[in-house]
């Protein structure tokens, strides 16, 4: 059955993009005897991942390790879009471990499609080629500029040289504990009990795991300028407060941060610890971390406390989720959303309300 759905989704494929002349070599090399074993373990230290600025397929500027690696069990397999045989073989056999492990690729579990041809391979070009095999969230197509791809490719023991050459090798690694496996990619089953032995048991469903799937973890800048991923170093462990301003606002923003920084005293050293407060820009194209830091300043705003600015593309799908996006910027929330990102339990609060009102609801989800 498996190999049935692989042949049928590589038909596609193959409907779609028409062999070119470079493939008869490529073909070659696929014929060539392969590695007496098909699972392979290799030394814990011999692969470091770089965490090197990668693009996905849908145009998305990612860093490879901290974004597609890091906390992960992740399989890694080598492509090019012009390979019309073996490629979308491979491509078909991580189509049918998706399949079975199902909801763990996307959260412990992620499948890597690394471009061999960054040169020829668009962003567009791997969206195209990856279209026929349905990529779900966890799978990631990954090209970049020729420099960091080669330099990734080293690394990963996968050298650029000529997109005919590469094999059939599927990397299996486990971020937490270490270790790395070679794999025979032409084996579905091989590389999903891989995985499996790799990842260990499914994890338990957690608040933090969703809250995390649900925000996105945006890439976005602190009033000091520094980048910070949204959930991963802001909201991960954390009592989170967040609310929305912006720094040209003369009416309910001046007043609501006022209130805020009562609120951070009242909690004194448990902000920046257990608690963070968050102030998210409804206004990023005009609101850089430098207006944000002046605004910030007017108040005393104290260490703990982060006004976030970033690339519309990043911050705007987290303020729609977060219900403070608006287009009219005179006109944006001025509810605080307070959560327990570890136990899942959120609330709203009128920003306006009694400090003490707001950080007795904070406090009160320690405990919960």
């Amino acid at each position: 059955m498996r190999r049935s759905m692989a042949a049928g989704l590589a038909a596609i494929w193959l409907a779609t993009f028409p062999a070119n002349a470079h493939d008869t070599a490529h073909d070659m090399a696929h014929d060539m005897p392969r590695a007496s074993a098909a699972v392979a373990p290799v030394a814990k230290a011999a692969i470091t991942v770089p965490d090197i600025p990668v693009l996905d397929q849908d145009g998305r500027r990612l860093n490879f390790y901290r974004d597609l690696v890091r906390g992960r069990t992740v399989a890694i397999d080598f492509i090019f879009t012009s390979c019309s045989t073996f490629c979308p073989m491979l491509t078909a056999n991580f189509r049918t471990v998706q399949q079975q492990l199902e909801a763990r690729v996307g959260k412990d579990i992620a499948l890597i499609s690394v471009s061999i041809d960054p040169f020829t391979d668009t962003p567009a070009r791997l969206k195209e080629f990856s279209a026929p095999f349905e990529p779900g969230p966890g799978w990631t197509f990954v090209t970049g500029s020729q420099p960091d791809i080669a330099m990734l490719l080293d690394k990963l023991g996968q050298p650029l040289g000529s997109p005919n050459d590469h094999g059939q090798l599927v990397l299996v690694h486990n971020d937490k504990v270490g270790g790395w496996t070679h794999v025979d990619g032409d084996d579905p089953k091989l590389v999903h009990d891989a995985l499996v032995d790799a990842a260990g048991p499914a994890p338990k469903a957690d608040a933090a795991g969703a809250a995390r799937a649900y925000m996105q973890n945006p890439q976005l800048l602190t009033q000091d300028g520094r980048e910070v991923r949204f959930f991963d170093d802001l909201l991960s462990g954390k009592i989170v407060l967040i609310n929305f301003m912006l720094t040209t606002c003369n009416d309910i923003c001046p007043m609501l941060t006022e209130n805020l920084a009562r609120v951070q005293t009242l909690l004194g050293d448990n902000v920046g610890r257990s608690i963070n407060m968050i102030s998210l820009s409804v206004d990023p194209q005009h609101d850089d971390p430098a207006k944000l830091k002046a605004f910030a300043d007017n108040f005393g705003v104290k260490p703990g406390w982060y006004f976030l600015t970033g690339a519309p593309p990043e911050i705007d799908p987290l303020l729609r989720r977060l219900a403070g996006y608006t287009t009219d910027r005179l006109d944006h929330s001025n509810v605080v959303i307070i959560g327990n990102v570890e136990t899942g339990v959120w609330t709203k609060v009128f920003g306006m309300a009694e400090p003490s009102v707001i950080a007795r609801a904070a406090l009160a989800l320690a405990s919960r």
